[in-house]
């Protein structure tokens, strides 16, 4: 059975939820999936406005689309890269620099390939032979940290600067920068998270998580588990004593948790 869910929770002490995921098919072809999440900014008043603006802009592009084009990857990229700098230009129209931003993680699904495009901190991953793979990479300060500096990925989560990330739509011109990933179909499934989500719980929880539960559920574990259960997080050593920096331990439901996830047909 084919799986293609959505799911958001506000989280345990934010107000409101700035999170917009969506998982949609072609009107045209069914075998052609748009998946996305948006994390609009919580230092911005207006995260909310940013995310929903993209998201329901690249469903109606997504809708528009002729399938030849949607099935040419190489081609698809591009238009796509130039789009999604047109809703960076309308939103400063409209808004103004520093006033709104959102981060977006997406991944169109075509005949042969999956195109995933990033910028922020949400992040895709695909689950194949028993493997979870991170597809992205994080566009935040701290990422430079596990790139180049030896921490180790899920121990970024301590650093008190986090949350700064360093490519998002809306703040400004400088700022929007589009990373782009083609892969094979060839993996089970594809998950998509914003940070509420992988702050939280570790990539060997999701995978637990997927490996333990019954396909129709994983991704509403994954989301309660980041949202309520204590992980029992503590801050490596090691990080003290190479790092001089402030550290936080991440609790659960501190952020709006979000996630997408596409389970192919057995």
């Amino acid at each position: 059975m084919e799986i293609l869910q959505t799911q958001t929770h506000i989280g345990l002490i934010r107000e409101k939820n700035e999170d917009v995921v969506s998982s949609i098919k072609h009107p045209r072809n069914k075998n052609i999936k748009l998946l996305i999440a948006a994390d609009g900014m919580g230092g911005r008043e207006l995260g909310d406005v940013a995310a929903n603006y993209v998201t329901s802009s690249l469903n109606r592009w997504f809708y528009n689309k002729d399938v030849k084009t949607l099935n040419d990857t190489e081609k698809v990229e591009q238009l796509l890269k130039k789009y999604i700098k047109s809703l960076n230009t309308n939103l400063l129209k409209k808004y103004g620099e520093d006033k709104l931003g959102t981060t977006l993680t997406l991944a169109l699904i075509n005949k042969k390939k999956t195109l995933v495009l990033n910028t922020g901190d949400s992040r895709t991953y695909i689950y194949r032979k028993n493997r979870l793979i991170q597809v992205t990479e994080d566009d935040s300060d701290v990422w430079m940290y596990h790139k180049y500096g030896g921490v180790k990925k899920d121990h970024l989560r301590f650093f008190s600067n986090n949350n700064i990330i360093s490519a998002c739509i809306g703040i400004c011109n400088e700022l929007c920068t589009i990373n782009s990933y083609i892969i094979d179909n060839d993996y089970q499934m594809i998950l998509l998270f914003t940070d509420g989500v992988t702050d939280n719980i570790t990539d060997k929880k999701i995978k637990k998580l997927i490996r333990t539960n019954k396909k129709e559920a994983i991704l509403s574990r994954i989301i309660e588990e980041a949202v309520y259960v204590d992980q029992h997080l503590h801050v490596p050593f090691y990080l003290k004593h190479k790092y001089l920096a402030n550290y936080i331990v991440p609790y659960c439901g501190r952020d709006n948790a979000s996630g997408v996830i596409y389970i192919k047909d057995e």
